[in-house]
């Protein structure tokens, strides 16, 4: 039996090619895949095994797997296939578009002989079969939509960073960081601040910001450690899907480096006008401009305790 299945992706061939060659992301792109390890592998060549659901049911094998990088092309064959199956071969192909790529998923497979009792509920070679068609049918079309959504997902995402260097303690510094109560009078962006959870570990709050001449509220979850602040946005503000990042301290010569790094999923229906570089540049510079506005406050308030000392 043989089966193709294919989409249109808004992404280049070699980015597809990638994605589909890094078996190790699977199980976080990839529904059905539970379990994915490489082997042994070499530029052309690579040995996997995986794990995963087919009609409700988990299955494991291995598979051969040729990479023809310059044809984009990975031709596989389950050297150690599942219970059902005599043989299993197939291709992922990545042929180039307008404006993206086309992606390619081929099997070819023929079942056993003798199939009675390797799989509840099935015991023909044609019952095997159907339970194999609509297996292939399913997980490819699910596999090939994640695959999508998550290429053109890493279109919109964008990684940026900002720092300074604060001559004062790391510890006052770590302590205007994790004290999310006093941002509504430390920082000139926030003009509210309501704690819903809070223990020696996790932080879980939302920050009322000015945004130009509106107000926007925003929930946050942090993960406090020693010399890092981690945190993510369940619902971020509109021009965003996704936004992730933390905070960290490191000791230097001339003082305390304070990096603020970001990583962000931008949403394309809000970006409609404009390109897509243009609007991971504003949300860049904007995100910036915040985090620079804290650490500028954290250097102001402790100058202040430092002359009131003095």
């Amino acid at each position: 039996m043989r089966t193709d299945h294919s989409t249109a992706v808004e992404c280049t061939a070699e980015a597809a090619f990638g994605l589909a060659l890094d078996v190790t992301r699977w199980p976080q792109v990839l529904p059905p895949c539970l379990d994915a390890k490489v082997l042994d592998e070499t530029d052309d060549r690579q040995t996997i095994a995986l794990i995963a659901k087919a009609n409700d049911r988990v299955f494991s094998w291995q598979s051969s797997r040729q990479i023809d990088r310059a044809g984009l092309r990975i031709s596989f064959v389950q050297a150690k296939p599942s219970p059902l199956v005599a043989f299993m071969k197939g291709t992922w192909s990545f042929a180039p578009r307008d404006r993206g790529c086309t992606i390619t998923l081929t099997h070819e497979f023929k079942v056993k002989d003798e199939v009675a009792g390797l799989v509840e509920g099935v015991s023909t070679p044609e019952e095997a079969t159907a339970f194999m068609l609509k297996s292939v049918e399913d997980n490819s079309t699910r596999e090939l939509a994640a695959l999508k959504a998550e290429l053109e997902r890493d279109l919109w995402r964008h990684e940026f960073s900002e720092s300074m260097v604060i001559d004062h303690a790391q510890g006052a510094i770590y302590q205007l960081l994790r004290d999310a109560t006093a941002w509504p009078w430390l920082l000139p962006h926030c003009n509210a601040l309501k704690m819903l959870y809070e223990d020696p570990h996790y932080q879980e709050f939302q920050m009322t910001v000015q945004v130009g001449d509106k107000e926007e509220v925003i929930r946050s979850v942090r993960v406090l450690h020693p010399d890092r602040i981690e945190y993510f946005q369940p619902e971020p503000p509109p021009p965003l899907k996704e936004h992730q990042g933390h905070w960290t301290l490191r000791q230097t010569d001339g003082g305390v480096e304070v990096i603020s790094w970001h990583s962000v999923v931008l949403a394309p229906d809000f970006w409609r006008d404009g390109t897509r570089d243009e609007a991971k540049h504003k949300v860049e510079a904007a995100i910036n401009r915040n985090s620079l506005g804290t650490m500028e406050a954290i250097l102001n308030k402790l100058e202040e305790c430092t002359h009131a000392r003095a």
